[in-house]
């Protein structure tokens, strides 16, 4: 029974990939329409698309990979393996150290809150696309490493602070 698991996450994982790259993207599941709203959403926001971001989706693709540097089953962290294949704003700038402006840029979906229906829509993120800008701008796996891990001694120094100078 395991190993028949193990097989079905190969498939799926596979498929998946090969979504993504003949979406060149944008994510399968997203619609024509829902793409022509995003590009709509960038102009109304005043964002421009760099030289790097006009360039075919399959060009940037294979680029981004290059600077990853690690090959597709080594370049996944633990905490992202059998993880949802899309995440939310607050989790990408936790765990891929990316700012507000950056993600901003990326594309999403939009599905219905879960905590509660007449919230706002959730905007959901491709993970691989957030691990691809967050790798290309802290030089790689290792350097995101080293950027989360420099995060959470800054944080920890600056709690262990705040109690000193509560005593």
């Amino acid at each position: 029974m395991e190993e028949n698991r193990k097989r079905a996450l190969d498939i799926r994982k596979k498929r998946e990939m090969e979504k993504e790259e003949a979406v060149g993207g944008f994510f399968a599941e997203t619609t024509p329409q829902e793409q022509g709203l995003e590009q709509k959403r960038r102009k109304v926001n005043g964002a421009t698309e760099s030289e790097e971001d006009k360039k075919p989706s399959s060009n940037v693709l294979s680029e981004d990979r290059k600077d990853c540097d690690d090959s597709e089953d080594e370049s996944l962290e633990d905490f992202e393996r059998d993880a949802s294949a899309y995440i939310s704003q607050t989790e990408a700038q936790r765990a891929y150290c990316l700012p507000k402006g950056t993600i901003d840029v990326l594309s999403y979906i939009e599905r219905d809150n879960p905590h509660q229906r007449g919230w706002s829509k959730m905007k959901l993120y491709s993970r691989a696309e957030v691990r691809r800008r967050a790798r290309k701008r802290y030089g790689g796996k290792t350097g995101l490493i080293l950027e989360r891990e420099k995060r959470k001694k800054k944080k920890y120094e600056k709690e262990l602070k705040e109690v000193k100078e509560m005593r």
